[in-house]
């Protein structure tokens, strides 16, 4: 068409100016006939045959048929092979030379405007990549969100999908994948993530019951099935539930069909009992069936009435025959043994209670104080296999099993380790000189005597002068010094000639007590630990005369004293985690009197140090009880007046003792909750392991003319590891 009409232009007269007709026309023609001439183009296939060329040659000869501008990186360098036996579209050019870039270690990385940089592979993923709309052979990086599954446990079965060099990242917050690869294999992966994020299979299913109670069909599928619950496969586990307040049984699996067989278990099982009189056992595992049972009893308003009237007066059941008789609970050997221990033993309580000074055996309970009648239901404690025997239709019992089950938990305990700390420094000091002129004693005639005469003279050791002249041997402990010259007699009793005494004394006494008691006990339960001796007091004496020759003998009652260390208390676990403890702390000990007389008459004084007291804690921290901060000084000065106070010659007539005691007692306490055999375990290993290694260190060195003889030792086992927290 253009070339009919360019000889009609030639030959028409040139005008000066043409018409905005003609010229409209002629640009319609120009614009079709570059539209007719592109699409020949397009569809006109080329051939691309580049042997051992270079990549800055073959990019020029793309860009000229794509269209597109390459900008090559300054490390881009060496030669590609492209070559098609036969014609190929030009709109494959683009992607055959990314193929070829891509086998040589080289990247496209595509920018705004038609601009493709050419860098090395390495380098492509620094460079802003597009985030999705990328060639295939060219780098892209997509973000893919997840919907059902997690992000961390898909990457991972993925990441053999990518390269190592390329990036492959998990967003926890969005649970979302963070890919930077090729754009083909990033649609690749993209694929296989859309598989696999999908909806689990294996969400729970609650099936519900009409007949059966959910606690015992789900106690029987899980015995059933016990070897799917650890399972080491999540497709083999199985995990069984039960949900008493609805009375249904929740099951979950991965399985299908291992759900299908549970369903149908569970509807074999859901069928009315065959037994007459609805009697079921329930065995408890950590509760005691009597007070459970008493629990029980109040909740159902059965506490007004004694448990026997109530099962006597109620109609009658089938549970009726199983209970025992009054005649017989009397005269069985269970209810002899506990009322000689109820009599014997007193209530313990805390602090100050009767079964202060020793210990009280725990109170066995009758099997007929445990039974009754209310509420539609007959409930019965078996105290020698822990159970309870409930005779009740299956609406009662579900609601009374459900309780039940609440009740049958495991309590916690409480390992309480006290630390009592208690310094004492005393110091003291004596010094003094005493003198006695006895020489005119027992003369006849007018004589004089006299002397200094400081102290007591009735002590066994005494530091007087008169004492140390009637018995040498009595002297003070300390430096005694002094003059003798004979003997004298003194209301007839003969004694030393003592002129001159000087004595001086000087004691430093620190003691550093440390006392660690633990015990260990039931969570709202009195626990008690006691460790000493039991010292005699003397209560009461009298002399008996009796025989021909009126003989006296003596006669003496003694009450015993428990001395040493007392620890007594009742832990509760709140809700919270803390501790409220209820204890009642004693150390005490004997004080050495210098009169053994009075020792052996049972007249001793005691050290006693008591703290009582109700403290609130957290597990495993360490709270100070108390203590007490005692420091005193004593100045003892004995003398002769006027002389004794002269500068020098005053030591001849005076005895001067200082003393300064200093106590430091304080009482800290750790308690630690024990809510698994796991937690007790560890902590009994430890305590074990330590007892073990103390008795080894004591073994005795062999001796060549000794025999060898064993220690005695605990077995040491392994060490127990530390359960995981959860």
């Amino acid at each position: 068409m253009l070339s009919t009409l360019l000889p009609l232009l030639r030959r028409s007269r040139p005008t000066r100016f043409a018409s905005p007709r003609t010229l409209s026309l002629l640009a319609a023609l120009l614009t079709a006939h570059w539209l007719w001439a592109a699409a020949v183009q397009a569809q006109t296939p080329v051939t691309l045959n580049f042997v051992d060329a270079d990549i800055d040659v073959v990019a020029k000869a793309v860009g000229e048929l794509t269209g597109k501008t390459f900008v090559l990186d300054p490390k881009v360098k060496g030669k590609v092979n492209i070559q098609s036996a036969k014609g190929i579209a030009p709109g494959l050019a683009y992607p055959t030379f990314l193929s070829a870039l891509r086998m040589a270690g080289y990247a496209a990385v595509e920018g705004a405007g038609g601009i493709v940089r050419v860098v090395p592979e390495v380098d492509a993923k620094a460079l802003p990549a597009p985030l999705s709309g990328a060639s295939g052979g060219s780098v892209a990086t997509k973000v893919i969100p997840l919907a059902h599954q997690n992000a961390t446990q898909v990457v991972n079965a993925v990441r053999p999908l990518v390269a190592a060099a390329n990036a492959l990242t998990v967003y926890p917050p969005a649970n979302a994948i963070i890919i930077t690869d090729y754009a083909d294999n990033i649609r690749r992966v993209e694929a296989v993530i859309s598989r696999l994020d999908a909806p689990t299979i294996a969400a729970p299913e609650l099936v519900a019951l009409n007949h059966a109670n959910a606690l015992d069909v789900a106690a029987t599928l899980s015995r059933a099935f016990a070897d799917t619950a650890g399972a080491a496969e999540a497709r083999d586990r199985l995990v069984i539930t039960p949900d008493a307040r609805a009375n249904a049984v929740i099951v979950r699996s991965e399985d299908p069909g291992r759900v299908a067989r549970v369903k149908a278990m569970i509807s074999e099982l859901d069928r009315p009992t065959a037994a007459p009189g609805n009697i079921r056992i329930i065995y408890l595992k950590h509760a005691d069936a009597s007070q459970v049972a008493a629990t029980l009893r109040r909740v159902l308003g059965a506490e007004g009435s004694t448990p026997s009237t109530a099962a006597t007066t109620s109609a009658p059941s089938a549970l009726s025959s199983l209970l025992p008789t009054a005649t017989a609970a009397a005269q069985s050997p269970l209810a002899a043994a506990t009322a000689a221990l109820t009599g014997a033993s007193g209530a313990s309580g805390i602090p100050g209670s009767a079964s202060a000074g020793g210990g009280s055996l725990p109170q066995l309970s009758s099997n007929s104080a445990a039974a009754f009648t209310a509420g539609g239901a007959t409930v019965y404690a078996d105290t020698a296999i822990n159970a309870l025997v409930i005779s009740a239709a299956t609406p009662v019992y579900n609601n009374l099993r459900s309780v039940i089950e609440q009740l049958d938990v495991r309590r916690a305990q409480v390992f309480v380790e006290a630390l009592i700390a208690e310094v004492q420094a005393d110091r003291a000091a004596e010094f003094g000189i005493q003198w006695q002129a006895l020489d005119g004693i027992g003369r006849s005639g007018t004589q004089g005597f006299g002397g200094t005469n400081f102290g007591s003279t009735t002590s066994s050791t005494t530091s007087n002068i008169l004492g140390v002249a009637a018995n040498a041997a009595a002297a003070a402990q300390g430096l005694n010094v002094g003059l003798i010259r004979g003997t004298v007699t003194i209301g007839g009793k003969q004694i030393m000639n003592l002129g001159l005494l000087a004595r001086a004394l000087q004691s430093d006494v620190q003691a550093n007590i440390l006392s660690m008691p633990t015990l260990l006990a039931l969570d709202n339960e009195e626990a008690r630990f006691s460790g000493g001796q039991t010292v005699p007091v003397l209560t009461g004496q009298y002399a008996n005369s009796t025989g021909a020759n009126n003989s006296v003998t003596p006669f003496a009652t003694f009450d015993r004293k428990d001395v040493g260390l007392i620890l007594r208390v009742k832990p509760l676990v709140t809700e919270g985690g803390a501790i409220r403890l209820q204890l009642y702390q004693e150390v005490s000990s004997v004080v050495p009197s210098a009169q053994s007389g009075v020792d052996a008459a049972g007249l001793s004084t005691f050290n006693k140090r008591v703290l009582e007291t109700s403290v609130l804690a957290d597990d495993g921290q360490i709270v100070v009880l108390g203590g007490l901060l005692q420091e005193g000084f004593t100045n003892d000065q004995e003398k002769v007046p006027v002389l004794g106070d002269a500068p020098l010659l005053g030591n001849l007539f005076r005895y001067d003792t200082r003393k300064r005691t200093k106590t430091n007692l304080m009482i800290f306490l750790r308690p630690t909750v024990l809510r698994s055999a796991a937690q007790a375990g560890v902590l009994a290993n430890e305590r074990y392991r330590i007892l073990g290694l103390d008795q080894q260190s004591v073994s005795p060195e062999p001796r060549p003319m000794l025999p060898d003889m064993s220690n005695p030792g605990l077995p040491l086992g392994p060490t127990v590891p530390v359960p995981a927290a959860k």
